[in-house]
């Protein structure tokens, strides 16, 4: 970003608009972007209305969103065409703790939209690998057609042990996957053995079932790290509508610890 004030929204020029899937979508945007893995931005066209975005690229010289048509906003900014303008504000929230795993190994579990989330991981963990021991990275889709980031498949894979779930193994992919669901993926392989930090992100039900699987296999409460999404209006704490308790996921998230969430989680 070139303002100082992450309050500030920014004018960006829109380099790519890559259709991924029936209703999702890839932006690329010219600007080079520092940020934490897991992070969000602020993302707005003028007379239409912003909406949070999770930040799907880390220490690039572009900026990349992923982003599911779900709304007003969504559906405006796909539309979007190279060489329009958009409006950037941020980075935002807390992000996956890189440093924290540094030394030990990294098991990082994603479904559906949430692979976006955590692909910032994977684009830290390109080009610093030599931090980390064993990383297993499990990425779980409905079918092929929902697939995303298939054009990164191959640099995922130099970098990490990839293991990929289809719920319905139809037509082909890409990727050599598994029939069935993520979590399920991940009861039956056997995980690295030692300091081991978890990184989660998508549907709720997929990070309940794949987080108290990690902790059944030994892993502990505090190693395991999940991003929740709520509706971030503000990113500053002031609207109150993402709190979880008395935290708010756009300040003190939207990465948490699998303990700090605990009390929440039925």
């Amino acid at each position: 970003m070139t303002n100082t004030n992450v309050y500030l929204p920014e004018p960006v020029k829109v380099l790519e608009n890559l259709r991924e899937t029936t209703d999702n979508f890839r932006l690329v945007l010219d600007i080079p972007f520092k940020n934490e893995p897991g992070q969000f931005v602020q993302i707005s066209l003028l007379g239409i209305g912003e909406a949070p975005i999770s930040i799907a690229s880390w220490d690039r010289d572009y900026l990349m969103l992923h982003i599911r048509e779900v709304g007003t906003v969504t559906r405006a900014l796909g539309r979007c065409k190279p060489g329009d303008t958009v409006f950037i504000r941020g980075p935002y929230g807390k992000g996956y703790p890189m440093k924290e795993a540094e030394g030990g190994n990294m098991v990082i579990i994603a479904g559906g939209c949430g692979v976006a989330s955590v692909k910032g991981v994977f684009d830290y963990v390109g080009k610093n690998r030599d931090k980390y021991n064993e990383i297993y990275a499990f990425v779980g889709y409905r079918n092929s057609k929902e697939v995303i980031f298939e054009d990164f498949v191959d640099e995922w894979k130099e970098s990490m042990s990839l293991f990929v779930s289809l719920d319905t193994l139809k037509e082909g992919t890409c990727y050599d996957a598994t029939e069935g669901f993520v979590t399920d993926l991940v009861k039956i392989t056997e995980l690295p053995k030692g300091d081991t930090v978890a990184m989660l992100c998508g549907p709720p039900i997929m990070m309940k079932l794949s987080g108290r699987a990690l902790i059944e296999k030994g892993m502990p409460e505090d190693k395991v790290y999940v991003s929740e999404e709520r509706l971030m209006y503000c990113a500053t704490g002031t609207c109150c509508h993402c709190m979880i308790g008395s935290t708010f996921t756009c300040k003190d998230g939207p990465v948490f610890r699998w303990d700090e969430l605990k009390e929440h989680t039925p």
